[in-house]
């Protein structure tokens, strides 16, 4: 679990940079966006993959053969959230709405992958030491 979180800290650390750099370069597509907003994106998909990535591994060394309920009813929880501040991302700013959805989900996509690997190779790992 340590690796996954320091792989989580290093990706963060790249798509912060990354975050600052669009905004920094002037990039004409996420000029109309704050500051803050690309940034604030960032830390949460961190803090929501975090805590994902916990409760899915928790929950699969407590009990391997709830692992699929665990990790669907995680999914679903989490994928709401997205849901409610991708909206909420969209309304507070209007006049960069729909450059803030494509932000969002390029990192959705990115941090997805990110997971989704780390658990499979977990998986992977477990299955060899069983």
């Amino acid at each position: 679990m340590r690796r996954y979180f320091i792989g989580l800290i290093v990706l963060t650390i790249v798509m912060m940079l990354l975050a600052f750099a669009t905004k920094w370069a002037g990039m004409a597509f996420f000029a109309p966006l704050p500051m803050w907003l690309l940034p604030a994106a960032v830390l949460y998909f961190a803090a929501a993959y975090g805590v994902q990535y916990w409760l899915t591994v928790t929950s699969m060394n407590k009990r391997p053969k709830a692992f699929v309920q665990s990790f669907l009813a995680t999914t679903v929880a989490v994928l709401f959230i997205h849901i409610v501040v991708l909206v909420g991302g969209m309304l507070s700013n209007p006049a960069g709405g729909k450059r803030f959805a494509v932000a969002f989900l390029i990192l959705y996509v990115i941090y997805t992958i990110y997971m989704i690997t780390s658990i499979v190779l977990y998986i992977r790992q477990k299955g060899k030491e069983i």
